[in-house]
């Protein structure tokens, strides 16, 4: 590991001449492992001097017991003695704990930045805590018990109605409709009983409460919707605090008078092709307003520029997600109780897989891949771009499915949108841009050969594949089919041979060079010529060359 020179947030350095009381080590790494993890180097000044760690300090396995006894739950630690400019230093590191961490004399510590740059150890306020327990998904914050009002009070019985029609519209559990006020309540987990008197939920409060009660209990929520023109604001309405169903309802409208579609003739259809994604949309936005965090300030908000949709959310995306892996991993609510009714209300993919339906929505209409590189801790971001509109790739796509009776998959779209973006991809790439096994991969690449959409180009672990000439041929550029699908495996040895016989001896560069292909392939017609007799080599490593026999 890299020597550090200065403190960060994951990065502390401590002073042992004294030597340091273990009450303040036992601080610091409780309020590391609060935060992101970390290492606690002891015997280093703060402005990075290597003064050594103390004697009584130096036993690995006393150190590692002493700071299991005094923190709950325990920190299980990485000890290791290094050696810094001849001297002993300890390294204690953490990991960042999926639980809320405490000294024994119960005390919650985080780490910060300071205004200069430099990091310190500060008590957590209860505010935090909740933050804290909410992104380690240890509370359901929306599942919290506003207990200080009533929900006969709280909640607006026009935000009921809202919600019955929206179950009608959205087609959302039918069986909620034949229930009482009371008893939608308590089936959407939108009150709680106690003590004979029923109180709202957060979830409740949000979703049915009184505009004035959700800024006292809930002021997190608010929503932004902008239209844009470069950098001048077209559509700016003001900030949005109300229900969420209503705040649904006004941003879908806002939305819907945004929208233009172009249609392309489909055989005997017409199919509408719309600048923005309506389903993509929906479950984005949806999304935004469900699992954003609402312990902390900021607003979810919605941008319509010229070319692409924006989404954002305050919150960051939860412990184990990432752009890399956001279509596979499994799904972690933030606000459980506030998610599971929405999808029961209708608004929401029921299954948990929305971020599926927006890549499908998207792609379907010929759009670009979803992204959600922007993202951070600190907020998810999704960003939807309109590409222009590829007329024959929208047709190819609508033809296939009518012809199979059935949607193609997620993962066809998204190897089918990639080489129509790439022109060329490995099995390894596709793999990665479906966020699948190599073997899930190679199921759905073959199966698109099958359809005729997809064609292979080379051997082995150089095999790239391509759209096929069907689909060249339908958008009229069959010579960028040609120059895609380069040269066969024959003209690529009869390449070889005539530089042998030009030049007499060749190298897998030299093979590399000539034929555009990467090094794996090279190797492979080399062996194929070997097999057959035709070339012979002439030493080893790399300074290898091939001759004629």
């Amino acid at each position: 590991m890299e020597r550090p020179t200065r403190e960060t947030l994951t990065v502390e350095f401590k002073s042992d001449r004294r030597p340091l009381p273990l009450d303040e080590l036992y601080k610091a790494l409780v309020a590391m492992a609060n935060t992101d993890g970390g290492v606690l180097y002891l015997g280093v000044e703060d402005n990075g001097h290597v003064s050594g760690v103390s004697e009584q300090h130096k036993n690995l396995i006393e150190m590692a017991a002493k700071v299991q006894a005094h923190t709950v739950p325990s920190l299980v630690l990485t000890l290791r003695l290094e050696t810094w400019d001849q001297r002993d230093v300890l390294a204690l590191e953490v990991n960042q704990s999926r639980q809320l961490t405490m000294t024994s004399d119960r005390q919650y510590l985080r780490r910060r930045l300071k205004p200069d740059g430099s990091p310190e150890n500060i008590p957590m306020q209860p505010h935090e805590i909740m933050q804290r327990l909410s992104s380690i998904r240890a509370i359901d914050p929306s599942a919290q018990v506003i207990e200080t009002i009533a929900a006969r009070e709280a909640l607006n019985p026009l935000e009921r109605e809202r919600l019955r029609g929206m179950v009608r519209t959205y087609r959302g559990e039918a069986p909620l409709l034949e229930l009482s006020d009371e008893e939608l309540d308590k089936a959407l987990d939108l009150v709680r009983e106690l003590d004979g008197v029923c109180y709202p939920t957060v979830a409740g409060l949000l979703l049915m409460g009184h505009e004035r009660y959700i800024r006292e209990f809930v002021p997190g929520n608010e929503v932004l919707f902008q239209v844009l023109d470069g950098v001048n604001v077209l559509v700016n309405p003001p900030a949005m605090r109300e229900s969420l169903l209503q705040i649904f309802e006004k941003v879908s409208l806002l939305f819907q008078s945004r929208v233009v579609e172009q249609e392309i003739q489909v055989g005997l259809f017409r199919v509408p092709v719309p600048n923005y994604e309506r389903e993509a949309f929906r479950e984005g936005f949806v999304n935004a307003l469900v699992h954003r965090d609402y312990f902390v300030s900021g607003a979810v908000q919605v941008q319509l520029q010229n070319r692409a949709m924006v989404i954002s959310s305050p919150g960051g995306v939860p412990e184990g997600v990432s752009a890399d892996n956001i279509l596979s991993v499994a799904p972690t609510p933030r606000n459980r109780t506030l998610a599971e009714a929405v999808k029961r209300i209708g608004l929401a993919e029921r299954t948990g897989r929305g971020v599926d339906k927006i890549y499908s929505a998207m792609l379907r209409s010929g759009h670009e891949i979803p992204d959600y590189s922007d993202s951070s801790a600190a907020s998810v971001i999704l960003r939807l771009n309109s590409a222009l509109l590829d007329e024959e790739f929208v047709r190819m796509l609508v033809t296939e499915e009518r012809r199979m009776d059935k949607m193609m998959p997620v993962d066809a779209l998204i190897v089918l949108a990639t080489l129509r973006h790439e022109r060329r991809a490995t099995l390894d790439e596709l793999s990665r841009r479906i966020q699948k096994r190599e073997s899930d991969a190679r199921n759905t690449v073959e199966w698109l050969v099958e359809l005729g959409v997809v064609e292979g180009v080379g051997n082995g672990r150089a095999r790239r594949y391509m759209l096929s000439s069907k689909m060249y041929a339908l958008s009229g550029n069959e010579a960028g089919y040609t120059r895609q699908h380069g040269m066969t495996t024959l003209q690529e040895k009869d390449i070889i041979l005539r530089h042998l016989e030009s030049f007499s001896r060749i190298s897998r560069a030299d093979v590399v060079e000539l034929c555009r292909c990467d090094r794996n392939h090279a190797y492979y017609l080399l062996k194929l010529l070997l097999q057959d007799g035709i070339i012979k080599k002439i030493g080893s490593g790399k300074s290898a060359y091939y001759a004629q026999r």
